[in-house]
């Protein structure tokens, strides 16, 4: 008699063994898997410098940050309540113009007071005090002083051969040539613009001096005379004009 032959039984999904998925068991919640749970700090690769020509030392592997772009309002210095002191700075009496609607404004960070004085040995002055010295030093009050008294001015520069700038025959007949051969422009429409701004010249007629009551009227007039009196080709050749103390910057000509 032939012996029994059994086919061999396939293992139930019962007895196969579990594998584990990403460290975890089945249903678990999964956890987020660090290549080292040590600090950033103690590092072997952090340790790393090369020491290169010259003794310069560079510095290899990971640096730890911080980084405060996703807070909502940055940390502030904790309050100090220590006694402080008032400083004061003397401006001339002109500038009590400006009148409480400045110095007293709401929304300071350091809330300004000031004195307005009048004495025979000191004269007409206001003295401006603040905790914080920097709030003493306004550029606000400074520009309404030069307001007042001495104004602004700024300077237009004439350069190259042949350019001038000249009074034909006298205020406000501005006429300005740019370079050898070329056509005369007649300005006389921008010395009429802003009755407060003057218009002057020197007898070279390489420099046009505007003088006026404050910024904005000065450097609005002063700018449209510059652009009438710059040719597309100042880069290259250097004929035409420029405010005082900012040269054009100068390009190298093609050569074929």
């Amino acid at each position: 008699a032939l012996p029994s032959v059994h086919a061999a039984s396939e293992p139930s999904s019962s007895s196969r063994p579990l594998r584990l998925i990403g460290g975890s068991l089945p249903g678990a919640p999964s956890r987020r898997r660090f290549s080292t749970m040590s600090s950033i700090k103690d590092l072997p690769s952090n340790k790393k410098k090369v020491t290169q020509y010259f003794g310069m030392e560079w510095f290899k592997g990971r640096k730890d940050f911080e980084i405060n772009a996703q807070m909502i309002e940055l940390p502030k210095a904790p309050y100090n309540p220590k006694p402080y002191k008032l400083a004061f700075r003397k401006y001339p009496g002109v500038a009590s113009g400006l009148g409480a609607e400045y110095y007293y404004r709401e929304g300071q960070k350091s809330p300004v007071t000031y004195y307005h004085l009048k004495s025979p040995a000191s004269g007409d002055m206001i003295a401006v005090g603040a905790t914080d010295p920097r709030a003493v030093d306004a550029r606000c009050i400074d520009n309404y002083v030069k307001e007042k008294t001495r104004g602004y001015a700024t300077q237009i520069v004439l350069e190259g051969r042949g350019v001038k700038a000249y009074f034909e025959p006298k205020f406000p007949h501005l006429k300005v040539r740019l370079g050898v051969g070329a056509k005369v422009k007649d300005l006389m429409q921008y010395c009429l613009r802003d009755p407060d701004v003057e218009v002057t010249c020197n007898k070279k007629g390489d420099v046009v001096v505007l003088h006026g009551p404050n910024k904005a009227r000065v450097g609005t007039l002063a700018y449209r005379l510059l652009k009438v009196m710059t040719p597309r080709l100042l880069p290259y050749t250097g004929k035409g004009a420029h405010f005082a103390f900012h040269p054009i910057r100068r390009k190298a000509v093609r050569k074929k």
